[in-house]
């Protein structure tokens, strides 16, 4: 099963592809809808990685997938922007991946 990262930070990709990590960056929603599309017709990716400011504006696709399919499964990555203004605790974070309150 493979990892894939859509992302709209360099560094990001960058860093995940040193760690065997493939992806591409996407620059608007209609890229990250081709990117998206392409990654859900892959049956070999189980793991997928989205930027958060790019779930954030395409929240209503991403839960689609996330509430009604058993793969991809998805999750943030921080970039370094992102890392450096987190604020978030372990359980907002949980709360954010799997979509419930605690």
């Amino acid at each position: 099963m493979k990892t894939y990262v859509i992302c709209d930070n360099l560094d990001t990709l960058t860093g995940l592809r040193l760690v065997g990590i493939e992806g591409e960056i996407v620059g608007s929603n209609q890229e990250f809808t081709e990117a998206f599309n392409k990654v859900l017709d892959d049956k070999n990716i189980g793991i997928l990685f989205i930027s958060p400011s790019l779930i954030d504006s395409n929240q209503d696709v991403v839960n689609e997938v996330r509430f009604n399919r058993s793969t991809p499964l998805i999750t943030t990555v921080q970039g370094a922007h992102e890392y450096q203004n987190a604020t978030n605790t372990i359980a907002e974070t949980i709360q954010h991946a799997i979509g419930i309150q605690l």
